[in-house]
């Protein structure tokens, strides 16, 4: 909880006539709930209870911004769980209609229908091979680099 500095640079030259343009920008963002101690100082010259009140107010802000991190990591702990649980169902599911596939092709085979069997088989393949190229294809799209 100290302070922090975001720079900000930009230069741009243009030729011809040598017009520039120079821009330079730093914000500073002080976090902190307490203060400076000279500010404290200058403060307690105005009200010399104000010190304490800066204290019970900062203890007041830190409790809340704890509270606020446990929330967030409880918010981020059940999202983790539900993501976990719909990926368990989906490949209990896929795995369940391959099942099925594969079962429905070999009955198909047992009462001589190759044909059959040769289309529900190509469509089985062709449907696996297409989750996983799917699956490349959106990890890709959300940011993440797979090497």
């Amino acid at each position: 909880m100290a302070k922090q500095e975001i720079k900000q640079r930009e230069t741009q030259v243009a030729t011809g006539n040598g017009v520039g343009k120079e821009l330079e920008r730093i914000y500073t963002v002080d976090d902190n709930s307490l203060p400076s101690p000279s500010e404290l100082l200058a403060y307690q010259q105005i009200d010399p209870r104000i010190i304490d009140y800066l204290i019970t107010s900062s203890e007041k802000e830190q409790d809340h911004r704890h509270r606020m991190d446990k929330d967030k990591m409880l918010i981020l702990k059940r999202e983790s769980k539900r993501e976990f649980r719909i990926n368990w169902w989906g490949m209990f599911f896929a795995f369940g209609s391959i099942a099925v596939m594969t079962g429905l092709i070999g009955y198909a085979l047992y009462l001589d229908k190759p044909w059959f069997a040769g289309i529900l088989g190509g469509g089985a393949l062709i449907s696996i091979a297409s989750i996983f190229v799917r699956t490349n294809d959106a990890g890709n799209k959300k940011g993440n680099v797979r090497k």
